[in-house]
């Protein structure tokens, strides 16, 4: 294939126009060094457009996402201050598709040498596992980041952005502590899902065993096995939950009970990578009760949600979709 193809396929990227079948050609093409930095100019110019740069950093942030997954070597020992990790890690290790994408497994492990941080990215239509030191487990979602700070004999803590479901392994002199943007969810060993999606305009701890201490700048809770603390505007409740809904996402289950057909959308722009404009036309906002698994494909997915809400779609481009509520 001569330059010109490739070019082509290159700026047909940053508009956002490629198949999941160009994107692996681009990422073979972008193996060679020669060809990543003529790539790079290209992108260094298409920022320079204001409008377009949310659809550049999405689109790169998904192709560095395939990049990493086949450079990363297995076993790969951490020798720098600091590491930032476009989703791969110390180990990627590849598992199974997932999310029109694929699952990586991170593994840390005590004899890596870790001097500050590791940051953990997982871009929209992904997810991954994240294996820490301590022996916990942490399921990364769709559009997430997971900052992993060095543990000691007496302090774990990561920060969150995003959602995860944590499997703490169980330590009485060392409380693990998750840190949102709103709150810290302390443990000694349990497990628990945080949401804490920015643009959802509140944070759910939901809790499947144990007991969960959740501190604010005023208050501090404690919730129980079965129970879900909501923090929204300044206010706190603690009710009893929906932990297949909370938790199901881990085996790519979803039950949604009265959830907001705008906060449905924008989960769906997570997990299938796609843009989605939703115009409600009524004007009120419209909830939705429903299961489905992520083996269906977005398609398959909305027509089901048509059969029990008033909606109507049609789609604008590759990965952009347009939905009516009638």
């Amino acid at each position: 294939m001569d330059q010109q193809y490739y070019q082509d396929i290159i700026y047909r990227y940053f508009r956002g126009q490629l198949s999941d079948g160009e994107y692996e050609v681009l990422t073979d093409y972008l193996q060679d060094s020669a060809n990543r930095e003529y790539f790079e100019k290209v992108k260094l110019d298409w920022n320079l457009h204001p409008e377009l740069n949310d659809t550049g950093k999405k689109n790169w942030k998904r192709l560095e996402y395939k990049i990493n997954r086949q450079n990363f070597p297995i076993d790969k020992t951490i020798t720098t201050r600091r590491l930032w990790i476009q989703v791969a890690s110390i180990a990627a290790i590849l598992i199974f598709g997932l999310f029109g994408g694929s699952i990586l497994t991170y593994l840390l492990s005590d004899n890596k040498v870790i001097q500050e941080e590791l940051v953990f990215e997982t871009p929209r239509g992904e997810k991954s596992l994240v294996k820490l030191p301590d022996g916990s487990q942490v399921w990364l979602n769709a559009n997430s980041r997971l900052v992993y700070h060095s543990f000691s004999s007496s302090h774990r803590q990561v920060e969150l952005k995003g959602e995860a479901f944590f499997n703490v392994a169980h330590n009485e002199k060392a409380p693990f502590v998750v840190k949102t943007d709103k709150c810290e969810v302390e443990v000694l060993g349990t497990t628990f899902n945080v949401m804490a999606y920015n643009e959802f305009g509140r944070q759910e701890i939901t809790l499947l065993t144990g007991k969960v201490n959740v501190h604010t700048d005023n208050s501090e809770h404690v919730i129980k096995s079965g129970q879900a603390l909501i923090l929204k505007d300044g206010h706190i409740q603690v009710v009893e939950a929906n932990t297949s809904q909370a938790s199901g996402w881990v085996e790519n289950k979803f039950n949604f009970a009265n959830i907001p057909l705008s906060e449905l959308m924008k989960r769906l722009e997570n997990w299938y990578d796609v843009d989605i404009t939703l115009q409600n036309n009524s004007g009120k906002e419209i909830n939705f009760t429903g299961t489905f698994k992520n083996e269906e494909t977005i398609w398959q997915v909305l027509d089901a949600i048509k059969v029990y809400t008033p909606i109507e779609y049609k789609k604008t481009n590759l990965r952009q979709i347009k939905i009516s509520v009638n």
